[in-house]
C-alpha cells in the first residue's frame, strides 16, 4: 500500500470518527450507523477505544460495542481491554478488567 493509500485510510478513519462523536445525541439508529461506518473505516483498535470512552456515559451500548470490538482486534491489548472494563455491563467489565489486570498486573484498577 502506497503512503496515499494509507494516508486516504486515516482520513477516511478521522472523518468516520468525527461524525459518530457528532451524532452522539442523535436517535440510535443514526448513532448505530456511525458506530458502523467506524468499525468499517478504522483499522486496529486505538480510535474504536477514543469514541468508546467518549460515548460510554451518555450512550453506553455504542461504548459498549465499540471495546468489545477494540479487545477483539486487539486481545493483546491491556487498553483495549481496560476500555471494555469501563464500558460494558457488570458481569462482562468484571472479566475484562481481570483480563486487563492479567496483561498489564501493575495496572492501578487495571483499567486506563
Amino acid at each position: 500500500m502506497s503512503l496515499v493509500g494509507l494516508e486516504r485510510d486515516h482520513e477516511g478513519c478521522q472523518d468516520a470518527v468525527e461524525r459518530a462523536y457528532l451524532a452522539s445525541r442523535a436517535p440510535g439508529p443514526e448513532l448505530r450507523g456511525h458506530v458502523d461506518e467506524v468499525v468499517r473505516e478504522c483499522r486496529g483498535a486505538e480510535p474504536l477505544n477514543r469514541i468508546a470512552v467518549g460515548l460510554r456515559i451518555e450512550r453506553p451500548r455504542a461504548a459498549t460495542r465499540l471495546a468489545r470490538v477494540a479487545a477483539q482486534r486487539e486481545p493483546d491489548s491491556y487498553v483495549a481491554w481496560g476500555v471494555l472494563a469501563v464500558a460494558a455491563p457488570p458481569a462482562e467489565a468484571a472479566a475484562a478488567k481481570r483480563r486487563a489486570g492479567a496483561l498489564n498486573p501493575l495496572s492501578v484498577g487495571a483499567s486506563p
